[in-house]
């Protein structure tokens, strides 16, 4: 009996000290464990591209009938921050296939010939539908345009003598060249910087239009309407 006694005095000690440690591990007593570790987040940002544009009004000019051509320009400013390059496209607002672009103020069906309008090619580098201004037409008495390279700043390749020629020549130069004004069911681009052609300030480049007219034009008033567009490509 003495021996039963001792065994559950002492099963109540163990049970009792089980309790304590619970009590410990359970109470508010803070434990404290060390680690050690690294982190590696990334700030990201999106400057937003942005794209002005503007377009000069060409300078009216006088055309004798049956005499030299005459000349007027339209220079275009371009600023923008967009690192993949813009374009630059041109149509007459009234040119179609059965209409001219400048069209008579007193009869609109009696216009300046046209020269066959342009066409870009299908890169910078490759030719369009511009030709040197001895073959513009058989007597050239057309309205015709054409991108400058003399008046071209800060361009990053705008300027293509591919599609334009080499040489700014007002006379016959193989190495100028010159196309009609698109139709609004052709429109294609004059110009193009491609990419990496970035630079915080106005990027300038001067369309130039030639105007000859026979000797049998109809005189007065003439006046058609372009629509220049620029966007980021």
């Amino acid at each position: 009996m003495l021996n039963f006694l001792k065994i559950n005095k002492k099963d109540s000690n163990l049970l009792l000290n089980s309790f304590l440690i619970s009590s410990l591990i359970f109470s508010s007593i803070p434990i404290v464990y060390a680690a050690s570790g690294t982190a590696t987040p990334s700030l990201t940002a999106t400057v937003a591209a942005t794209l002005t544009f503007s377009a000069t009004t060409p300078a009216s000019v006088t055309i004798t009938a049956g005499g030299g051509a005459v000349f007027s320009s339209s220079t275009l400013n371009v600023n923008t921050n967009n690192m993949t390059g813009w374009n630059v496209t041109l149509y007459g607002t009234d040119q179609s296939p059965t209409d001219t672009v400048m069209d008579s103020d007193d009869d609109a069906t009696v216009g300046i010939t046209d020269q066959l309008e342009w066409t870009a090619g299908s890169a910078t580098t490759s030719g369009g539908t511009a030709v040197k201004i001895s073959s513009l037409d058989n007597t050239q008495n057309v309205l015709a345009f054409r991108v400058m390279s003399a008046s071209s700043t800060n361009s990053g390749g705008f300027w293509s003598t591919g599609w334009w020629g080499s040489a700014d020549d007002y006379a016959d130069n193989v190495n100028t060249k010159w196309a009609g004004i698109a139709s609004s069911t052709n429109v294609t681009q004059i110009g193009n910087t491609g990419s990496g052609n970035y630079s915080a300030t106005d990027h300038l480049n001067t369309v130039l239009f030639y105007f000859k007219v026979a000797s049998t034009q109809q005189g007065g008033g003439y006046a058609g309407g372009l629509y220049f567009t620029a966007a980021s490509n």
